[in-house]
This record gives C-alpha cells, structure tokens and sequence, in this order.
C-alpha cells in the first residue's frame, strides 16, 4: 500500500475501513462515554435543575465549532485535525501550541474515562461484593485505571477496525441502557407531573454562575465530534462522511443529554433511603463534595452524590438500576477511553510526521496500519495523569484545554476559507461566514474565563503544560522546524541571466497567448529603471500535499513556455526564468516577489469582473493586488498593440500619479502621445486648470501629452466614450484609494472602465507599505473570500 499525502516511513499507510454508522458511532461513544455518567451529577450540585438548560446551550455554543469541524474535516480530511488546521493558516511554529495541547487535552480526556471506570469497578466491589484486594478504594480506582489504559492502548495498538468494532459494541449497550432509563424516567413525569414541577423548583438556585460553571464542567461531553475529523484518512469518502458524522452524532448526544437532565432531577424523589446514601456516600475520585442541608433538595443530593449521583438516582427508577448504570458506565467509559486513545494517537501522528515529534512516532505499523509509536506515547500519558491527578480535576483540565483548543481552531478556519478556499474541496460549507466560527470564539473565551472561578488548579495545569510545551518547542522542535521547513514555494527550476540589475520587475505567465504583451509592457518599465526582468510560472499542488512532495515533471511544459516568451525579450534587458511549485498562483506569486524583492509585477487579466463568492477580478489578481510588495501593473490585453495613443484618467491621488508614470515610460518607448483626462460634473475651470498642471509634469519629462476634461457624472462611461471617440489605443488607470471595507479591488471606476472597453487597459496600484498593511489587515477580517476553485487571471 502506498503512502497516502503527507507521507509516512516506509510504504505503510492507514487503511480506509471506517464506514458513516462505524465513525458516527466513535463520536457518540466519546460525547456520551463516562461523562454522563460521572460529570452529571457533579454539575447537578453547581447548576442545579438548570443544568437542563446547561445542557441545552452547551449543545448551541458547540454546534458554531462542530461547524467548523465539519467544514474543515470535509475539506482537509487528515490525521491530526484541529493541529493540521492551524499549522495550515498559521504555520508549522504558530501550529506546535495547538499540537501539544491538542495531544495532551485527549490524553486528559482518556484519564477521565478510565478514572471513571476504576471508580464505578471499585464501587462495584466494595459495596455490593465487600472486596478491597487489601489495597484502599483510591489504590483500587488508580489500578484499575491503569489496567484499562493498558489493554485499549492494545487495543488500539492493533487496528482501527478492532477499535472501532469494540467502540460499536459499547455505543450500542450504551444507547440501549440510556434509552430505557430516559423512558422509565418519564413514566414517571407522565404519571406525576407535580413531583417533576416541585423538583425543578427554583430553576436555577444559584443564578447564572452556577449555569456557567456546569457549562464549563460537561463541555467534554460535547467534543467527540473532534474525534471524528481525527480518522479522516480511514473514513471512506470522508468529505461526504465525516460532515454526516459530525451532525448525526451531536443530534443524538444534545438530546440524550438534556432528556437525562429531565429525568434525574424531575423523576426522582428525596426519601431517606437516598439521603442516607448521599450523606454516607464519599468521592473516590477526589471530588470535595458539599453539605448536605436540611430538607435537601433533589439536585443538591445529586450533587453531593459526585460522580455516583445519577447510578443512585436510577436506582429509583428500575429495578437493580444503580448496578445497571454502573455496568454501563464502565463500558461506557471503555468507549469514550478507546476513542480519546485514537484521537490521541493521531495527534501525536501528525506531530511527528510534521518533525516536531521524533519521527519514530509518525511511524506506522506494517501490519496492523496503526500509528503504533504515537499510541504507546498516548497510552503512557493518560496512565500518568490518572494517577496523578483527581477525577474532577481531570474533568476541569480537560475542558479548560479543549476551549484553548477550540479558540484556534475557530480563528484557523476564517484564515483558511479566505486564504485557501479557492483550492479546497469542500464536502460542507459552514454557513453564515464569518459570523459563526466568531460566535465560536467569543463563547469559548467567556467559558474558559468563567470557569477559574470552578478550578482555578485546571489553568494552573494548562499554563504548566503550555509552559512544558515553549520548553520543547525552544529546545527541540524549533530547530527540526529549521531543518524541515518547507517554504510557501518552492523553486524547481531557476534559469539566471549572466547580468544582474538593482531593479526587478515579475511577469508572471498563465497564458502563452498573452506573453508577448506582457513582456512587452515590462521592458520598457524595466528599462527607465535600469532594471532587469524575472519570468515565471507557477505549478499549483493541493494544500493537502506538502511542497516538497511535487512532482518536477509536471514543470516541462512550464519550462518551455516561459522559453518561447524569452524570444520577446530585448538583447539589452537582462531576464531570469523562474518555474516555481506552490498551494497557489496568488500566494505563490506574492512569496516570489518577496523572496527576490520584485519591484513591480506586470500580470494579464481576462477583462471580466467576477462578483461570485467574494472574487473580482479573479482569485490570482485580488490577491496579488492586496498583498504583493510591489508595484502592480494589471493588464487587459487583446494582443500586440502598436500604441499611438494613450488615455490616463487622473484625480492627482498616488495611485493616478503612478498612472502618469506608466503612461510616460510607455509613451516615451513608442513614440506615443498621452492625454490626460479629468471627469468632472463640478466646476470645468478648477478641472482645467489641475489636469493642465498634471500634463505639465509629463511635458518636462519630453512626453508629448495633451490634457481633456469631460463634463459628467458617469465617470467609467465619460472615460469610455472619450477612449473610443479619440481613436485611443490603451487606458492607463490607477487605483482608487481603498476603504476600510473593500468592495473592489481598483475600485470600480478603474473596474468598469477596464471591462467596458474593447481595447487595451491596464490599472496600476502603488505600493504604500504602511497604507498596505493596514488595508490587507482590514480586507482579512472584512473582505468576502472565494469558496471555489477560480483561476481567473
């Protein structure tokens, strides 16, 4: 089997065997797993019979990032998920952060899960077989945690179609017993609906803080879906699957989860059965559990129940319940334990295929197609957290890390629809964009704050792992970054002139019909500044495939290209040819004119405005005009043309003035006359008066050149009928000066005119590099992006 994108050691790679029901079923068995059976019951005591609502607004802030994951997942469907994402908008250093959190937040997760199992066993045998194996219930909640670490690290150590085969088992059990206690539950609401009013009386006895904190507490039990995105590369057809999965899977879990709120804070009753239970009842896991008060009410039994609050409260709804839930709960957690261990092996995974690991643990295993090193690594690291550290702090570092996580991973989606949505294959596109991965981000935030004020131990954990994760990154990955970095573009064929000019000029060729234009409207350019020309194309490789991995043959025809328009290039102007691979013509052609410091870049354009998913001029011209670090000459050409005539439109901004100077250079190169014209519908004297004050900077410089003013508030129109009523053969138009909010790329003056004309028109920007960034930092976060692929040039 050969190495699938991305590459691995040797010829191993994973194998495709996950179905939708197999991977759907992963992410219910991670999102139910233990946690509704261990942390229900300790967020009952924070929210009180608010946690239905706690429940229900989780399920709403985490379908803006399950958006998102499914989006991206559809798109980029890898090992490594939220990582591979952010070190695709961000880059392989900024990624590292999000790697090792990502890595260490399912880790955390799986100790979560076998804490789990280890107290539900213990319990088990302590109160209903009286067993102790000599050790403390701690010892024996801690050693049958790391037993169950061991066997599903080998588990997953074998195969993904083993793991997921045991994962749809317990899915299944799961399921059956959650259904029968959410309907035995409401046999009762049915039958007593005052009971259930009583219970839910005050909603929220400790405000909205308590709601908040519970939010905060059982936000783990709704990220499985990032589970789901993590086995991309063993999903068949994974952007169609891995979108459904993602949906199917928080359709089932919101719901579940907010019917088991219903039913064990509204079906059950204090007798003194259950209150007797709850006051002799102590946490094993490590949680501080409240006073009991007089008269308790159902949620504060629940609460000082711990983890054991919702076995106790089924105990009253079917017979034997309390032992069914713990039964489930074990296998339960055995789910959720096998599907944080795959997720968290894959994140190792891509770490180390990305040289920020050692590459032994990108390693995959010949036999079994597993990334067998990485699941060893994860299998260590959730056996040393559940020893280390209790069940409800586990439980608070986790959902700490996994907000931190979801944080970058919402801002790395915008990076990557405005940057790469255009070369992307998208099974599902999120909707309302930007808005939702932003309300992602917000509600994040607000949570991962508020939630110092349940555990402030959870972000001393997370600032030391951060902490841990610099010390890593400074004393190791960062230099495999340095020795494994692959550029934005990367050169594969370089062909350099003897000679060498201060000045540069770019002409990128797309199309072999419109070379000799463009070269010949770089020459003269090149040649009043004493420069040089660089020709290049580039050859564009999909943003799921590394740079370094293109193919060189695919660059020949490039080559002999960019040679037949060498033919049109003067003995007296030196020029290098340059074939380059990159994600994409735009941002290939912006890293060339920043890696050789270009000057200006000359480039063709079809002479048709797009207005379709946030393009206009073509995905390539919009992205050179806003970010390149040059001068811009963007052309409309029909051909050679034998200028005689040239029309500038000017209003004396920098942009226009750049316009004069093109006009100049090319009219002083072919003998050629300019006008200048002004549109005006305001006083004519004024606009006489500027543009003869214009056309008088040109005369000084030897241009032959008359000035025009055309009455009228139809300016693209007036611009037009001048060109065509004076026989003029090329428009030179500069940009307009740029909004806040951008609208076009030149502005639509210069827009309009350039694709109403029949002739040539060519619209020039000027670089401004302070004024630059500014716009290119606005157009990031304003700007409409393109969605689909557009090579419009």
């Amino acid at each position: 089997m050969s190495s699938g994108p991305g590459g691995n050691r040797g010829d191993a790679d994973f194998a495709r065997e996950l179905t939708l029901l197999d991977v759907t079923f992963l992410g219910i068995g991670a999102m139910i797993g233990g946690s509704v059976f261990v942390l229900t019951g300790l967020a009952a005591g924070e929210a009180g019979p608010a946690l239905i609502l706690a429940f229900a607004l989780n399920g709403v802030i985490t379908i803006f990032t399950a958006m998102t994951y499914a989006e991206l997942g559809s798109a980029i469907p890898e090992p490594g998920g939220g990582y591979l994402w952010v070190r695709t908008a961000l880059g392989r250093s900024q990624a590292f952060l999000s790697g090792w959190m990502s890595w260490f937040a399912h880790a955390v997760a799986g100790s979560l899960y076998v804490l789990t199992f280890g107290s539900f066993v213990t319990l088990i045998l302590t109160a209903y077989f009286d067993l102790t194996l000599g050790l403390s219930q701690v010892q024996l909640q801690k050693s049958f945690a790391v037993l169950a670490t061991v066997g599903f690290t080998y588990v997953n150590y074998r195969g993904t179609k083993e793991a997921s085969f045991a994962e749809n088992v317990v899915t299944v059990v799961q399921l059956v017993v959650i259904i029968v206690v959410i309907a035995a539950g409401f046999r009762v609401v049915v039958s007593d609906p005052e009971v259930t009013v009583a219970n839910l009386e005050p909603f929220a006895p400790n405000g909205a803080g308590g709601i908040f904190i519970a939010m905060g507490l059982t936000f783990i039990a709704f990220e499985g879906y990032e589970i789901i995105v993590q086995s991309g590369r063993e999903v068949v057809e994974p952007r169609k699957n891995v979108p459904k999965a993602v949906f199917y899977s928080m359709l089932v879990v919101v719901t579940l989860y907010v019917l088991i709120g219903i039913v064990m804070l509204g079906a059950i009753t204090v007798t003194p059965d259950l209150e007797a239970t709850a006051e002799a009842t102590d946490s094993i896991g490590g949680t501080v559990l409240p006073e009991l008060p007089a008269d308790p009410a159902v949620w504060q039994v629940v609460g000082h129940l711990g983890e054991f609050g919702l076995a106790q409260a089924v105990g009253q709804l079917l017979p034997y319940g309390t032992l069914l839930i713990l039964f489930t709960g074990i296998l339960s957690a055995l789910a959720a334990l096998n599907a944080t261990t795959f997720s968290s092996a894959r994140v190792g995974y891509a770490l180390g295929r990305d040289h920020v690991f050692p590459d032994a643990v990108a390693r995959i295993h010949p036999e079994n197609h597993t990334p067998h090193v990485s699941v060893v690594m994860s299998g260590a690291l959730i056996a040393l957290m559940a020893v280390s550290l209790p069940i409800a702090q586990v439980a608070a570092a986790t959902d700490l890390m996994f907000l931190l996580l979801f944080l970058q991973v919402n801002y790395s989606m915008i990076k990557i629809r405005r940057e790469h949505g255009a070369e992307l294959s998208y099974g599902y596109l999120a909707p309302w964009f930007p808005y939702i991965p932003i309300a992602g981000i917000v509600s994040k935030l607000f949570l991962a704050v508020y939630f110092f004020n349940y555990s402030p131990l959870a972000w001393v954990i997370a600032i030391s792992w951060i902490g841990v994760g610099a010390v890593v990154f400074a004393t190791y990955s960062r230099g495999r970054i340095r020795e494994t970095e692959a550029p934005e573009t990367r050169t594969i064929v370089e062909e350099r002139a003897l000679r060498q000019r201060p000045y540069q000029v770019l002409v990128p060729i797309h199309d072999p019909a419109n070379a000799e234009r463009l070269v010949d409207l770089a020459v003269p350019i090149a040649r009043r500044n004493d420069g040089e020309l660089v020709l290049t194309t580039v050859v564009t490789m999909p943003v799921q495939t590394p740079i370094e991995r293109g193919d060189d043959r695919r660059a020949m025809a490039e080559r002999r290209m960019l040679a037949d328009a060498m033919r049109y290039v003067p003995e007296d102007v030196p020029a290098h040819r340059i074939i380059t691979i990159g994600r994409t013509p735009g941002r290939s052609i912006v890293d060339i004119a920043r890696r050789y410091d270009s000057e200006a870049i000359v480039l063709g354009w079809r002479g048709r405005r797009k207005r379709l998913g946030g393009v206009v001029l073509g995905s390539t011209i919009d992205y050179v005009v806003e970010n390149a670090p040059a001068d811009v000459v963007v052309a409309k050409t029909t051909g050679p043309v034998e200028l005689r005539s040239i029309l500038v439109p000017t209003d004396g901004g920098p942009h226009a003035i750049f316009a004069e100077s093109i006009a100049g250079t090319l009219a002083a190169a072919h003998d050629a006359r300019v006008t200048l014209l002004t549109v005006s519908a305001d006083d004519p004297n004024e606009a006489a008066t500027f543009v003869r004050e214009r056309g008088a900077t040109l005369e000084r410089e030897g241009v032959d050149c008359k000035t025009a003013v055309v009455p009228s508030k139809d300016v693209p129109g007036a611009i037009v009928a001048y060109a065509e009523d004076h026989e003029i053969d090329t428009i030179v138009t500069g940009a307009a000066r740029a909004g806040i909010v951008p609208r076009t790329v030149f502005g639509d003056i210069a827009e309009a005119a350039g694709e109403r004309f029949e002739g040539e028109v060519l619209m020039v920007k000027k670089y401004r590099f302070v004024r630059s960034a500014a716009i290119r930092w606005a157009h990031k976060w304003f700007a409409p992006r393109s969605d689909r692929t557009d090579d419009g040039k």
